[in-house]
């Protein structure tokens, strides 16, 4: 089974996409830590996108078990990261879905394959599900102030023909 742990900026952009159900082509299912479900709840907007998807199946809700690593994690990384990747050693869920640099580094030496939102948009636009990259980046630079070099954005389309 192919588990996926979610941390909080990825979900934002692909449900704003209309593109979070669509990670149903590379995941059985993905976890969503309580501190990234805190987040999100924080923006109205994304409440009512996010208990959706939980409603579909695919999306499930997660509570870490060991708070005591999570701190430890927390001198490196936000709390939606660090639950994140607690979460994704309790569930043995091998991929880590995160876009922050640091989180993305440590959840490879955990043994996790971290995947970022380009690398995703990228493989959906490739799969036929998503437009082109580099209009995805617009409408998300635009929207929600996101940011990632056109360097960082060619790598993903560079990427896009790895399976994930």
């Amino acid at each position: 089974m192919r588990i996926a742990v979610v941390d909080t900026s990825p979900l934002i952009n692909l449900t704003h996409l209309d593109l979070a159900r669509d990670l149903t082509l590379f995941f059985d299912r993905v976890y969503v830590p309580r501190a990234v479900q805190e987040e999100l709840n924080k923006k109205g907007r994304f409440r009512y996108r996010l208990n959706k998807l939980y409603r579909a199946g695919f999306f499930t809700r997660c509570i870490v078990a060991d708070a005591f690593n999570v701190r430890l994690l927390r001198d490196k990384l936000d709390k939606g990261e660090a639950e994140a990747l607690i979460q994704a050693q309790e569930k043995q869920a091998l991929f880590f879905i995160g876009d922050e640099r640091r989180a993305r580094a440590i959840a490879t030496s955990m043994g996790r394959r971290a995947v970022g939102t380009l690398r995703l948009l990228a493989r959906l636009n490739l799969e036929g599900r998503a437009p082109e990259l580099p209009g995805l980046v617009q409408i998300l630079r635009r929207d929600l102030d996101f940011r990632a070099s056109d360097e960082i954005v060619q790598q993903a389309i560079d990427l896009a023909a790895e399976p994930i």
